[in-house]
């Protein structure tokens, strides 16, 4: 019986919050920079806040395999998180990181030490490896009636061989380091910084709300995929972490 009292409670709040309004794909009404130095960051107030990151570099990995948002402006939201206190180091930390920060940031460019602390494979043949998408032709089994003989069908192949790898966005620097590296398992760097040469020929976008509650924010963060059924390609988690 106490249940049924959080049930009806639960669906008041549903009711309440059904006509909540959120941005939309294109995240139109809501506040950017697009930042060329450090100090572009200071734009953005401090404070938690929700936050998009947008490029028109390319980026040609997965962390998943589910919808992505879709392109606009030539160019595409590749992540999108929170930060519940301080939105503004959060993004700067992903953007404007150093080489071995430990701070875990978006996964773009590759990092050639040793690791010892947590960074995401970009190469590896057992465990957790990011995606390309590849073509293949579908299987007699294959019930897909649009078909035609001879048609292909994307699917999303784990980073497993460097073949496979080299198909990433590489800067020449990074091509060179790595053809004298033997190791079977690659990491990715913890952010990037957006004045390195790699990144210097592309637009960056940050996309924020901030000064608001934590609960709307994260209320925010979270329907903002789930109404949209998709899940920037960097993401590595639907929810939280």
């Amino acid at each position: 019986m106490a249940n049924e009292i959080w049930q009806q409670e639960e669906n008041k709040f549903l009711q309440a919050i059904q006509d909540v309004k959120i941005p939309n794909g294109e995240l139109e009404d809501v506040a950017f920079i697009t930042p060329k130095t450090i100090n572009d960051f200071n734009i953005i107030p401090q404070g938690g806040g929700c936050y998009w990151i947008w490029t028109n570099e390319p980026v040609s990995h997965f962390f998943h395999k589910k919808p992505i948002p879709p392109n606009f402006n030539n160019g595409e939201i590749i992540y999108n998180g929170i930060a519940k206190d301080d939105v503004r180091k959060r993004v700067k930390e992903h953007l404007f990181s150093k080489v071995d920060t430990e701070r875990s940031g978006i996964s773009l460019d590759i990092y050639f030490d040793k690791t010892i602390s947590h960074r995401k494979k970009a190469l590896s043949a057992t465990g957790k490896v990011p995606y390309i998408k590849d073509k293949e032709k579908p299987s007699k089994e294959n019930k897909n009636t649009v078909l035609k003989k001879g048609d292909e069908i994307d699917f999303y192949k784990p980073i497993r061989n460097r073949e496979d790898f080299m198909k990433l966005y590489l800067s020449d620097s990074e091509k060179k380091s790595l053809s004298s590296l033997t190791n079977d398992r690659i990491y990715f760097r913890n952010g990037i910084n957006i004045t390195d040469p790699k990144h210097q020929g592309f637009d960056f976008k940050v996309y924020y709300i901030t000064g608001l509650s934590s609960l709307y924010l994260e209320f925010i963060e979270k329907k903002w995929r789930v109404d949209n059924n998709w899940l920037p390609k960097l993401c590595s988690y639907s929810s939280g972490r």
